[in-house]
């Protein structure tokens, strides 16, 4: 069991290199937590912040760091809720989590000139491999991580018009 825990906890560790909130995300909705649906929020989020290009390189120290810390964490927490407590396995899903950071960027930029495919066509696929690696990593299917996305629009809709009508309301 202590193999398959470590093997998941550095999955989730990956997809927090990816996107800082995607290794939560998983993490969250595969243990039905009532933060899953922020957590996937900010992960649909930091996808679309991603393709826009508003965000500057994941490898840069600024975001090198939570990427970091989020896949310190997620790799404590997986282990955690497995029953296992490995103080080791916080500092290599914080390695790993760094490295994924640091050379996801190289290969997107890579593939880009030798392929000459957009870069946000290869965040696309890049956001794809990463759903699918979580999905494999938590036992989710594909479907069950789409409602999930969906319940937090849903939830995140919620939460934001009433302010956002009443931000417009008030300025009449």
């Amino acid at each position: 069991m202590a193999n398959a825990s470590f093997e998941k906890a550095m999955k989730l560790a990956v997809l927090s290199g990816l996107k800082v909130a995607l290794g939560p995300a998983f993490l969250m909705a595969s243990q039905r937590r009532p933060e899953t649906s922020t957590w996937a929020a900010m992960a649909l989020g930091e996808m679309v912040l991603d393709k826009v290009g508003i965000l500057p390189s994941r490898s840069t120290l600024p975001l090198l760091i939570p990427h970091t810390i989020s896949g310190a964490w997620v790799a404590r927490e997986s282990m955690r809720a497995d029953g296992i407590d490995d103080p080791m396995a916080v500092v290599i899903g914080g390695a790993v989590a760094a490295g994924v950071s640091t050379f996801a960027p190289m290969v997107r930029i890579a593939a880009s000139r030798i392929l000459d495919v957009p870069d946000p066509v290869l965040g696309l696929l890049e956001d794809y491999l990463a759903l699918k690696l979580g999905t494999e990593a938590v036992g989710l299917s594909m479907d069950e991580v789409t409602q999930v996305a969906k319940h937090s629009v849903e939830d995140l809709t919620e939460r934001v018009m009433p302010a956002i009508q009443s931000a417009g309301a008030g300025s009449m």
